[in-house]
């Protein structure tokens, strides 16, 4: 990043936590919570190795609102680094940590900034306005959101606007099912107000929308996307980080691909096989899967289910895969109705 330019590095939706032992040891099944926390220890690598100016996370942090002391103390421990590289850390708190991140001292850096409440932090070459997660009817509270934080502007800076919600027209899902006019939704119609960048979290997919200002000139909005798959449903997305580079009101932006385990589905619903064929069909399909794969294996007979969980059990697919079996709920289900 050059002298002249502010630099900005942009992730969100880590999720650190998910599938992570509680007691942070090595069990029989291996789990996936190490993914997570290296890929959130990669982008904060990077910054540092950067040396870029500013470092936004824009919510989901954490998996949930509650999650091992040792975590968070990890957690934090990565973003003190950051502060103490002189590096200013912003952060959106987003759903899955229900609007609050967990306290700590850690926090209190002269470095680290949290939306706790709608605001605007102002620096010499900056404006990061933003609020955290609500979780209600934000299409109609955010008016008035907009009004209370385009007052602490400064129209000279380059004014970001960093949010945790979906915006009319973001997709998400294997199906790219598209938000649109939905009371969790903020309407795109509101923005740009006074922003010249909008960015976000909370769809794990990276995208880019485009709205327009009072000017006629584009406004981008960018998704970040996470940066590691939590459903099935993103097994074809990329995952990364963002940098910017910002001189004026003009900005160049990058996207930073992060190496992430391969998935692979295996439908046996369709397939007429017999439980004693399952065997020698899994052995077939995963021949070319990678050793770490993430797999998820999909079925509705019973005796099918009970197969594939036994050879769960019994160590028939390699210990560096991890293995889901999909299928028992929607039985469970059909057994009680």
């Amino acid at each position: 990043m050059s002298a002249e330019a502010t630099s900005i590095l942009l992730f969100s939706d880590t999720h650190i936590g998910f599938d992570h032992a509680p007691n942070n040891k090595p069990g029989k099944n291996r789990r996936r919570g190490p993914d997570f926390f290296q890929n959130f220890k990669y982008v904060i690598d990077k910054a540092i190795e950067l040396k870029v100016d500013y470092l936004i996370h824009c919510g989901d942090v954490f998996e949930k609102q509650s999650v091992p002391t040792f975590l968070v103390d990890q957690t934090y421990a990565e973003f003190l680094r950051i502060a103490n590289a002189g590096i200013k850390l912003v952060i959106v708190p987003g759903n899955h940590e229900r609007s609050v991140l967990p306290p700590s001292l850690f926090l209190n850096h002269d470095n680290i900034y949290i939306f706790d409440s709608p605001q605007t932090f102002s620096f010499p070459d900056l404006s990061v306005s933003g609020f955290p997660y609500y979780r209600g009817d934000i299409r109609s509270l955010f008016p008035s959101y907009k009004e209370e934080i385009e007052s602490q502007l400064n129209p000279e800076n380059f004014n970001l606007l960093c949010v945790h919600h979906a915006i009319d027209g973001v997709k998400a899902g294997f199906n790219f099912f598209e938000f649109r006019n939905r009371k969790d939704t903020l309407d795109i119609n509101d923005l740009p107000g006074q922003f010249d960048l909008i960015l976000s979290g909370h769809i794990h997919k990276h995208q880019i929308l485009n709205t327009t200002n009072s000017k006629g000139d584009s406004v981008p909005i960018i998704y970040s996307g996470s940066t590691e798959r939590t459903m099935f449903d993103e097994i074809e997305e990329v995952k990364g980080c963002h940098t910017f580079k910002v001189e004026g009101k003009k900005f160049k932006h990058q996207f930073h691909p992060i190496t992430t385990r391969s998935m692979h589905r295996i439908d046996l619903k369709s397939k007429s096989i017999q439980v004693e064929q399952v065997a020698d069909f899994l052995v077939e399909q995963i021949a070319n899967f990678d050793r770490d794969s993430i797999v998820q294996l999909i079925a509705e007979e019973e005796a099918i289910l009970y197969e594939l969980s036994r050879l769960k059990t019994n160590g028939f697919f390699a210990n560096t895969m991890n293995i889901t079996i999909s299928g028992f709920s929607v039985l469970h289900r059909f057994k009680q109705e």
